[in-house]
Order: C-alpha cells, then sequence, then structure tokens
C-alpha cells in the first residue's frame, strides 16, 4: 500500500500510519495449528506457515531452577549442558558434527520456570533435528569425565558473569525483590555449588523433573501436524513416569535497597516494582503501560532523563514475566554524580504515572499500543520466535492464542484500564520497592545512604 501526504500534523501522521498498518494486516492469514497429548503425556502443537522454507523446533521441559535444593544450585543449568556430551548412539563429538552438517542452529538454555532445547534448520533437516532433540533427552549418558569438563566451563560462564553490569543487576534485582523465593535463584548457580555437583546428581534430576508430562515439543514453519507427531513419537516414545505436583503459590516479595561495587565508569541502576504472573488476564495492559514508561525514544523516562535533562545515556523499562509472578524493571546507565538525580527522576515519572499527573492522553496510548502491537507483529516475522511463541502459550496458558487475538487485546486497552494497572503496580508496590546499583561505589558510602533515603520516602506512599 502506497500513501503520500505532506503539511500534516503529528495527530495526521499517526492517522495514516494506522491506515498502513490496518491495511497490511487484513492481508494477514491465519496459521493452520495443531495439538496433540501422546500417551506417554508429551505435548505437541504445531503451527504451519506459509512459504516458510524452514523448521523451527523447541522442546519445553518444565524443570529448572526453581526444582534445585539447597546446596545444590545450577543443577538444573548443568543438565542442560551434560545433555550434548554424548548418547548410545552418539558421541559428543558426533553430535557436534551433526548438528554443523544440518546447518541452521541446534542449542539450549534454561529460565527460571524451564528448560528449552531448540533447533531451526531447513525444512528437509526437519525429522534430522527431531531425532536428535530425542537421542539427547532420552539417552544422554553424562559421561564422568567429560561431565567434570562441562562444570570448568560452567565455572568459566560464573566468573564471565561477574563482569557484566547487566547480569548482576538482574540478579541483584530479583534476590531484593523475592530473596525467600527459588524464582531469586541464580541461573546458573555458584562456582561453589556447581562444583561439589556429581553424575548421580545430575542422573536423579533429569529422572524426576524430565517426564514425559512436563515436556512440550512445539515445532512451526514448513510443518504438517500428523508427520511431526510421528516424528515426537518416534523420538520420545521411551519416556516414562509422571511427575510430582509442586506448589505455585506467588513468590513472597519484600524489597529494599542493595549496591554492588564493580570497576566500571557508569553505574547502571535498576528500579523494580511486583507485577503478576505470565498469565494474568490483564498482562496486554500492563505491556502497554510499560510501553508507555520506558518503551521507547518517545517513552515518558527517555523523554524526561535523557533530552529534556541529560542525565543518563540509557533508560528502558522492561517486563519479568514468570509463572508465578514477575515484575517492573527501570534500567539506566548514568555517571556516579548523576545517580541520585536519575533515580529520583525515575521514581517521580513512576509516581506522576499513577497519579495522572499528567494524565495519559489518547495520543499517547495510541502510540504505545502501536509500539506494542507491532512488536507483536515483528515477533512473529521469524519462525523461530513463532515456535517459541506457541510453547510458551502452552507452558504458561494451556492454549493458542491466536496472532489477530492478540492485536484485538492490545487495541482494547484504554486509559483507564493504564490508570487502574499504574495505581495497582506503581503506586500499590512502593512499599515492596526495588533499588540496585552497580558500578564505582561503596557499599556503606553516601550514595547508599542517599538511595535508603529515597527508598523510604517513596515506600510510604504504597497505596
Amino acid at each position: 500500500m502506497l500513501v503520500s501526504y505532506q503539511g500534516s500534523t503529528l495527530h495526521q501522521d499517526l492517522a495514516v500510519l494506522f491506515q498502513v498498518i490496518v491495511g497490511s494486516e487484513a492481508m494477514l492469514t491465519t496459521p493452520q495449528t495443531g495439538w496433540t497429548r501422546l500417551d506417554n503425556g508429551v505435548r505437541v502443537v504445531t503451527e504451519r506457515v506459509q512459504n516458510s522454507v524452514s523448521t523451527g523446533i523447541s522442546v519445553l521441559v518444565d524443570a529448572g531452577p526453581q526444582d534445585e535444593a539447597d546446596g545444590k544450585l545450577g543443577l538444573a543449568h548443568l543438565c542442560e549442558h551434560a545433555a550434548f556430551l554424548g548418547t548410545p548412539l552418539r558421541t559428543s563429538r558426533e553430535l557436534a558434527r551433526m548438528i554443523d552438517a544440518a546447518g541452521g542452529c541446534f542449542g539450549a538454555f534454561t529460565a527460571p520456570d524451564y528448560t528449552c532445547y531448540y533447533s531451526h534448520v531447513l525444512d528437509e533437516y526437519a525429522s534430522y533435528a527431531m531425532d536428535l532433540l530425542g537421542d539427547i533427552l532420552v539417552a544422554s549418558k553424562y559421561p564422568e569425565e567429560a561431565l567434570e569438563r562441562e562444570k570448568d566451563v560452567i565455572c568459566q560462564e560464573i566468573i564471565g558473569g561477574q563482569d557484566s553490569p547487566d547480569e548482576r543487576l538482574l540478579e541483584l534485582t530479583k534476590k531484593n525483590l523475592w530473596p525467600e523465593d527459588t524464582l531469586s535463584n541464580s541461573l546458573i548457580g555458584s562456582e561453589e555449588d556447581v562444583r561439589a555437583l556429581d553424575r548421580s546428581d545430575v542422573v536423579q534430576f533429569v529422572s524426576r523433573q524430565y517426564t514425559p508430562d512436563r515436556i512440550i515439543v512445539a515445532a512451526a514453519g514448513s510443518v504438517e501436524h500428523d508427520s511431526i507427531v510421528e516424528q515426537v513419537q518416534d523420538a520420545f516414545w521411551p519416556l516414562r513416569g509422571q511427575s510430582s505436583p509442586r506448589p505455585m503459590d506467588p513468590p513472597v516479595v519484600r524489597g529494599g535497597v542493595a549496591i554492588e561495587a564493580m570497576p566500571t565508569s557508569h553505574c547502571n541502576f535498576a528500579i523494580a516494582v511486583p507485577t503478576p504472573g505470565f498469565a494474568d488476564e490483564r498482562r496486554y495492559v500492563l505491556h502497554v503501560m510499560n510501553n508507555l514508561i520506558g518503551g521507547g525514544m518517545s517513552s515518558r523516562l527517555f523523554q524526561s532523563l535523557r533530552e529534556e535533562h541529560g542525565l543518563v545515556y540509557s533508560v528502558q523499562s522492561s517486563i519479568l514475566s514468570y509463572r508465578r509472578g514477575g515484575a517492573l524493571v527501570v534500567t539506566g546507565a548514568t555517571s556516579s554524580d548523576q545517580l541520585i538525580k536519575a533515580v529520583n527522576l525515575v521514581m517521580m515519572q513512576l509516581i506522576s504515572l499513577a497519579m495522572g499527573e499528567p494524565a495519559v492522553d489518547e495520543e499517547e496510548l495510541w502510540k504505545s499500543k502501536m509500539q506494542v502491537r507491532s512488536q507483536s507483529r515483528l515477533a512473529t516475522d521469524m519462525v523461530s520466535n513463532r515456535v517459541s511463541r506457541i510453547a510458551t502459550q502452552e507452558f504458561h496458558l494451556q492454549t493458542r492464542i491466536e496472532d489477530e487475538k492478540i492485536l484485538e487485546a492490545i487495541d482494547s486497552v484504554t486509559i483507564e484500564a493504564v490508570q487502574e494497572m499504574a495505581i495497582e503496580i506503581l503506586l500499590g508496590g512502593m512499599g515492596r520497592l526495588s533499588l540496585v546499583a552497580v558500578g564505582p561505589l561503596e557499599r556503606d558510602g553516601p550514595i547508599y545512604s542517599e538511595l535508603n533515603n529515597i527508598y523510604g520516602s517513596f515506600s510510604a506512599l504504597e497505596a
């Protein structure tokens, strides 16, 4: 669709943009989807994407750091690494060669709620990829010598993470918010705990947690549902057993102030308040509000802290969204002499939004909704993102939400809904606020005292 115009106002510009977006969405087609539960309990979800020449596969296992016992931090992550150390059919070197020969990508990651093994290959390699994923998840041997080397690799990963301000901010924020909950567990564990783990820990964890009723196999792209079901059946049929139920209570939230000294030029800060979990019905309101706060260059935080006051190099907000709870987190980078001013201004912006001063107007809301819906559409432009979406929807919601329904839900967000959410989350969360800073700071220095003063002042405002 071609649109030409000149001499327009901002409102007219946005109106034309809306016509372009709506016109392009009229050409969207609804993907073909499928769902099957195998006899052993493994769930299979698929989505056929027209004109795709590739297939994305995600094997999502409902097991992760929340299942680790005290003194075993990092066990779930070690199990993820150990899966690639060889099977009776293939050595680790043969696995590596076969993965490379298929092109595309293979890998795995550990998340707070689950562990995911994935591949993205040309469609002619799809059955090949499914066979490899099934082999490493069903029949891995976890050889002692190779496992010890892998522990060395993970310890290097842990050491490297200590040099990353972003990683330290996230870990400290989670520990501040949920100090007594497994949701604050480090995804990769501690060096001390990882060193103490052995093969029996890995075998027991996998046998207890990697049960078929906890496994979702998702595939998207150039796929036929019945064919994928047959491939999953062939690859995962040996899995047996059933998991024990685990408590799903929301985490207890504490909050507070934390500082960690790090030899960096900038101070990196994170301000967080608790939010509901992934499946909350108001999640679209939350994401629109988050975008309005710090989701782009026109957001309130970017315009205020960077464009108007020049206090920060970067500032943004994001949502940590887990099964039992979450958080809205504002992060930024500034110099140590501007840190207190920047944190104070962030807090004032959050409270101002909750108090409706200034109130959200239709144009500001429309811009935020357009950005969120565009991000949602862009995220589905890649097969790897589509398979991730259907896998996580099955995990968190036990259903598939069509793309059009997501866009409709975003469109339905109102100013009143955003205002109610702001009062509940921003004002109501002040008593459980988390303030974290990482950089050239002293643990008991004046900046720490000032952050505590800010915390005390704003936590008293809790609705």
